[in-house]
């Protein structure tokens, strides 16, 4: 039960914004065992692996609030026992922990990098990169179609032309297009979509389907198309042309690109820098004493007696 109270206050600190969170106190206990203690600052400092976007419902929940608690407790547990052992003076077990510490710190920095990048105004460089290449942003022209297929499956080639053409007969009578493919049609998409395909590219659809409603007026009906999965039939509900889209349209992505292309930019010449400083020093005998030499012809002999040993393919 005492954990439970612990940790309502911790779990407040990271409420999205209509709740007001209380004030933490980092080395308030949460779980204590003698001298093994993991407190609320051990908490939130383990919830840092957590994506920072989720972490608001992360911190939410009892259940995971309590998880983070009872593996930083049971890791805590089990250092504290690998220090009794003198594990810790292991200079191997050294070096490890250092890695870790490392590898946290290169994290931290990480994010520095990615938040200063964050924070810069790229309002004005997405209009130069707009007005410089408004081309670049044009969208393809698309279509929206109702369906209707005829498999070719279960029926012969002939069956499953009549079936199509009593079909397009009824639609072209007057019938509902999306009724009738409600009905009959064989196309497994219509239980989601309802027989009305998504928009797309004309290009997307295969040669005799782009052929077929290429110069398709809104509301008219293909002839029936034939490929390889049986017959169709396309209504056109709407053509969007392609299209320059206004700026306000596309500047989030063009700002969002802009953000990229600058963090890798940036990444890249920070690497760059660290690998070419001009005092780096690379033992090249000592890295070479690392790596464990293999004889060449007992490497070819042990590739042989295995390929002999695999079983045969049948």
């Amino acid at each position: 039960m005492q954990i439970r109270y612990s940790l309502a206050a911790a779990v407040l600190l990271a409420l999205p914004a209509y709740a007001q969170a209380p004030k933490i106190d980092m080395d308030a206990f949460v779980i204590q065992d003698g001298p093994v203690k993991v407190d609320e600052g051990d908490i939130l400092a383990f919830v840092q692996r957590v994506p920072e976007e989720q972490r608001g419902t992360f911190r939410t929940s009892y259940d995971r609030i309590a998880a983070v608690a009872d593996s930083a407790f049971v890791a805590r547990s089990l250092a504290s026992k690998a220090v009794q052992d003198g594990m810790d003076k292991d200079p191997v077990v050294q070096r490890r922990v250092r890695q870790a510490q490392d590898a946290v710190l290169a994290d931290v920095y990480g994010d520095k990098l990615k938040n200063d990048i964050e924070k810069l105004n790229l309002d004005a460089r997405a209009k130069e990169l707009y007005a410089a290449d408004a081309e670049a942003y044009r969208t393809p022209e698309t279509v929206t179609l109702q369906h209707i297929m005829v498999s070719g499956m279960w029926r012969t080639r002939e069956q499953a032309r009549e079936k199509i053409e009593a079909l397009r007969k009824q639609v072209t009578d007057g019938a509902d297009f999306l009724d009738i493919a409600q009905r009959f049609s064989d196309d497994m998409s219509k239980t989601r979509n309802g027989g009305t395909l998504p928009p797309i590219e004309p290009s997307k659809f295969n040669a005799p389907t782009r052929a077929a409603i290429a110069n398709l007026k809104k509301g008219e009906i293909t002839a029936p198309v034939e490929d390889e999965s049986g017959f169709h039939l396309f209504k056109l509900q709407e053509r969007t042309p392609s299209q320059i889209p206004k700026f306000d349209d596309v500047r989030d992505k063009i700002v969002a690109n802009e953000r990229d292309r600058i963090r890798k930019d940036r990444s890249d010449a920070l690497l760059q820098q660290i690998r070419s400083s001009p005092t780096v020093t690379i033992n090249q005998a000592n890295l070479d004493a690392l790596v464990i030499p293999i004889d060449p012809e007992l490497l070819r002999k042990a590739q042989e007696a295995a390929a002999k040993s695999a079983p045969a393919s049948k």
